[in-house]
């Protein structure tokens, strides 16, 4: 596999992740504001109860950052700052990788926020400093098929995961396979 095909392969792999973490945002929530469905959720791991399947549905069809928003205010003292800006970094990949500008023949993808708004706010959350004689409107190049690029991503994903979204999951006494 060349390397422009691995940076496909490893965005593909980034995004498909960030809508399972979102999907556990989702259900984390839902249990969280409808403690009186975990008896009944918990129960059984073969069946989901009518009223969670319904809420839950409702999630699946909402975006990435109205989802994170209402997991933030919900969890809120709950989560750490390395958590909100996990989640954060998270988001704003998701999102670029999304509106990105692909090419086989190249071994990164190019991203252009919509607005100033936008680029303000993915420049601070990726930590990315403006260079001398930038592109205007900016370009960020997504370099993921570089192992370092997608092992930080991989790694941010795996602790939300299995520390961030476990921790929240036993608080509720959900076991965390069940929202996994």
């Amino acid at each position: 596999m060349d390397r422009a095909q691995e940076t496909m392969l490893n965005a593909g792999l980034i995004f498909i992740y960030s809508i399972w973490l979102q999907g556990q945002m989702s259900d984390l929530v839902i249990l969280k504001k409808n403690p009186e469905l975990v008896v009944d959720f918990v129960a059984d791991p073969a069946k989901i109860p009518a009223a969670y399947h319904e809420l839950r549905v409702s999630y699946w069809e909402r975006q990435f950052g109205d989802v994170k928003k209402e997991f933030l205010e919900v969890f809120a003292d709950q989560l750490t700052e390395l958590e909100l800006k996990e989640i954060d970094e998270i988001y704003h990949v998701r999102n670029m990788i999304g509106h990105a500008h692909v090419s086989g023949g190249r071994d990164y993808m190019l991203y252009r926020p919509s607005s100033s708004r936008k680029e303000k706010e993915v420049l601070a959350a990726l930590n990315i400093k403006s260079i001398l004689d930038q592109a205007d409107p900016v370009l960020i190049k997504l370099p993921f098929g570089q192992p370092e690029v997608f092992k930080s991503l991989s790694d941010k994903i795996e602790h939300l995961d299995q520390v961030c979204f476990a921790r929240l999951a036993a608080s509720l006494r959900v076991p965390h396979g069940r929202v996994r």
